[in-house]
């Protein structure tokens, strides 16, 4: 067939070690005239099968590390695959499945037209089970929206479901007559809460909710939801169609589980991440309220792709609570007894990196204890990328602490200085702290019981909220610590 003739329309996938089904998925997309591959860096033949069939192919990240798969971050890996195409019409599936001749006829006339009726579409899905059709589901009718026109300016959002967003109000979806065929092995089937359980710890992990009320209301659509499939959708599906053509029981429960997960994950997350919560548990642990602070101020930052971790021995708490949506891989760089990744005397040896190989740098709590700062700063600006970042923290009101040594103190005006010097632009240096009260209590912390801190903390924070409220050219002046970022 000519390239003439074939379908203008270009479709994009999403590739992860995908050898089984990737074949078989390309085949039935041969009539199309372009096919992208955003591939995970996979160390299969993904990527030889692809080649084979002339797609072009892009890694989802601008690395070369091997099995840097997206799994919290797809709608912008989708965006990155769909922007990548050079036709008007754009259309996504996932790699393990395949188009019928019917789709891709449906696809042909849509795009051959001038003025379509529509520029957005939506099709009807159905799965098939080792080749058996499900007729009946609780969630049937069940439609995706797939195939888009450029014009209309879609993009995808929901880091772990993605899908397709735009103003519906300038363009209304049209729906296909063509079915999206999901094909589950009976492997899936058997293990089907090991995969929709991961999906449910992601969407944990990256939901966002803006208040309490918010969350009232979200958990009140997430028990209708629970509520309906128990008391309607299951029960009328099974009366009326009977089991031998429906999905499976384990299934739809599997499903309903998924929801419950959901549920109680978003409201377990919500509780957790309190501020109120965070300084209550870290202190009935032993934790110090500088060190509850500064781990609370690192949760704006993301530990992207090759992490140098300097110093933060085997398992450092801030971890807990760094972004780590996209991919990334820990390098520990410390000395021998935990031992790291690399082992290395921070005060005389250069890191044993390339120029330019890290994209993320973390210095938690080690730099006053380096003598050679300027070395160790400059080390660090050699391996990290351009436009990368380095992190860290500095303590200022903290008792003296060797380990081995510790040299020094650093203001707000001091680390900027030390990190300019040392190349770093886009400085920007946070105070941890909350005030006078909070400064006065973490100087004689170590002396109390817990019980004690338990009932003097919440009135030490409540009393500086009120004094910084009143005197607010305050806020900077009592930090226990200061965390940094720089490029």
């Amino acid at each position: 067939m000519s390239n003439g003739q074939k379908i203008p329309c270009s479709v994009s996938l999403l590739t992860f070690n995908s050898v089984d089904g990737l074949e078989r998925c390309l085949n039935s997309l041969k009539e199309f005239e372009e096919i992208i591959i955003c591939d995970g860096n996979s160390t299969d033949d993904t990527r030889v099968i692809a080649e084979r069939f002339g797609a072009k192919i892009i890694s989802q990240y601008d690395t070369d590390e091997s099995n840097t798969r997206c799994a919290m971050d797809k709608a912008a890996v989708r965006q990155r695959a769909m922007g990548t195409s050079t036709l008007p019409w754009r259309f996504f599936m996932d790699s393990d499945d395949e188009l019928s001749p019917e789709v891709s006829a449906e696809i042909r006339a849509i795009t051959a037209l001038s003025n379509p009726t529509h520029y957005v579409w939506r099709m009807p899905t159905r799965i098939f089970i080792d080749g058996r059709e499900i007729r009946y589901e609780a969630t049937y009718p069940s439609y995706q929206t797939r195939l888009v026109n450029k014009s209309v300016g879609a993009y995808f959002k929901n880091p772990v479901h993605d899908r397709l967003a735009w103003d519906t109000s300038v363009y209304p979806v049209g729906t296909m007559q063509s079915y999206y065929n999901f094909h589950w092995p009976q492997e899936r089937v058997a293990n089907y809460w090991g995969y929709l359980g991961a999906y449910a710890r992601r969407e944990v992990q990256t939901f966002e909710l803006s208040g309490f009320f918010a969350l009232l209301y979200w958990a009140y659509l997430r028990l209708r939801t629970i509520a309906g499939y128990l008391l309607w959708r299951l029960p009328a599906m099974y009366l009326r169609h009977g089991f031998a053509e429906s999905m499976p029981l384990s299934i739809e429960l599997t499903i309903v589980r998924y929801h419950v997960a959901l549920l109680f994950g978003v409201i377990g997350k919500y509780v957790r991440t309190r501020v109120w919560v965070e300084i209550l548990v870290g202190t009935l642990q032993g934790k110090d309220i500088n060190r509850i602070l500064f781990n609370l101020a690192a949760t704006p930052y993301e530990a992207y792709g090759r992490v140098l971790d300097i110093g933060g021995g085997v398992n450092p708490s801030y971890w807990r609570y760094l972004q780590t949506r996209r991919w990334y891989r820990r390098i520990s760089a410390d000395l021998p007894h935990t031992k790291p990744d690399i082992v290395t005397n921070l005060e005389e040896a250069s890191l044993p990196l390339t120029d330019g190989y890290c994209d993320t740098v973390l210095l938690f709590n080690v730099l006053e204890h380096i003598n050679n700062r300027e070395l160790l700063l400059r080390e660090i600006r050699r391996v990290l990328k351009r436009e990368r970042v380095f992190i860290g923290v500095v303590p200022f009101l903290v008792a003296v602490h060797p380990d081995p040594h510790d040299y020094v103190r650093f203001t707000d005006e001091g680390l900027r200085d030390l990190l300019t010097k040392a190349g770093f632009t886009d400085i920007v240096v946070k105070p941890v702290g909350r005030g006078p009260l909070t400064a006065s209590y973490y100087q004689s912390e170590f002396l109390w019981p817990r019980l004690l801190k338990l009932l003097f903390l919440p009135l030490v924070l409540n009393l500086d909220a009120l004094i910084l409220t009143l005197r607010p050219a305050w806020r900077d002046k009592f930090p226990l610590s200061y965390v940094f970022c720089a490029r």
